[in-house]
């Protein structure tokens, strides 16, 4: 269903950050019940945090005022490739669902780890885990910093998709245009490549 590569598709001007102003954060509750079989970041391997080689990924969730209907993001650490799909809801069922297509887009070596807060929604983290011979691993309570890479994904998805979207109008087709808008921007972190010409270089 989707182009891996995103190769038909011209590359975006690059858009700077926007900057909305800062409101009041409020912390979420934590998960009521233990995630099984959770492993801590601190056991992570070092050189996922060194951004040294390609396969390390970290999970979230967007949501969207008045709608159970959300968005499911993944992003590579090194190659800040993106991967974004809609879900009914934020449930751990759904999610694992969005973590497949995201792991059957791409090559199997490009899928060393996972990594998750400790939200619900990664609660079936260990059948991703069985299926696919993937690591996962949890951020700290209230430490979303700790995976920071698909964090600065989601502020940029918002630039298209902000809070007030109605989610119900847009087409799995619609997100994966921006997704691609995202993974063919020229970052400079990236010597001014595209996630997109990243990736291309390493899977054959």
């Amino acid at each position: 269903m989707y182009d891996r590569n995103g190769r038909y598709e011209k590359l975006y001007q690059y858009l700077r950050q926007a900057k909305p102003k800062r409101h009041k954060l409020y912390s979420r509750k934590s998960h009521k019940f233990p995630i099984v079989e959770r492993i801590s970041i601190h056991e992570r391997p070092i050189i996922v945090g060194e951004r040294k080689r390609y396969g390390d990924w970290e999970s979230d969730s967007v949501i969207f005022r008045k709608q159970k209907t959300a968005l499911s993001v993944q992003s590579e650490r090194k190659s800040k490739l993106i991967r974004m799909h809609k879900v009914v809801n934020k449930t751990a069922e759904e999610t694992k669902y969005a973590l497949i297509k995201t792991i059957e887009s791409l090559p199997s070596e490009m899928f060393k780890t996972i990594t998750f807060d400790n939200g619900g929604e990664g609660s079936k983290h260990t059948e991703i885990r069985k299926e696919y011979d993937i690591e996962t691993y949890f951020c700290d309570p209230f430490a979303s910093w700790q995976k920071g890479g698909v964090e600065n994904a989601n502020k940029l998805i918002r630039q298209y998709l902000p809070r007030s979207t109605d989610l119900s109008k847009l087409t799995d087709r619609d997100i994966y245009d921006i997704q691609e808008k995202l993974n063919n921007r020229p970052r400079k972190c990236l010597n001014y490549k595209s996630s997109n010409e990243i990736i291309n270089e390493v899977v054959h």
